[in-house]
């Protein structure tokens, strides 16, 4: 994994980050099929189905966000700017807020370490 430096350049482009922001989700919607192989075997032992077609929603979702968010960035025009920076160093996760302020991307020292969240 990589890491970015907390403060970009400001602004950026809207379209690169909702370039990103796409990205992110696709991400996400890996994650998310993932998690459904993982757990669609519990189903024959008892899971609840509404939980995994709530599961399947939001992996659906997650995928239609994302084309919805690329799609859009290419109508945008290419002079309108944001400080993404700023509102990005709200956000809980890291990783996932540097991608979103469009930082300068830094190699990890360790990169096959796992990391837990809390």
């Amino acid at each position: 994994m990589t890491r970015r430096d907390p403060e970009p350049a400001s602004p950026v482009p809207v379209s690169d980050v909702l370039v990103v922001a796409a990205g992110l989700l696709q991400q996400m919607e890996g994650r998310c099929v993932g998690l459904q192989d993982a757990l669609s075997p519990a189903v024959g032992q008892g899971a609840r189905p509404m939980a995994m077609q709530d599961l399947d929603y939001v992996t659906q979702g997650l995928a239609s966000l994302s084309y919805f968010l690329a799609s859009l960035s290419d109508r945008l025009p290419a002079d309108w700017t944001v400080d993404a920076a700023a509102v990005a160093r709200s956000l809980p996760l890291e990783d996932m807020a540097a991608a979103l302020s469009l930082a300068p991307v830094q190699a990890r020292s360790d990169p096959g370490d796992l990391e837990l969240f809390e």
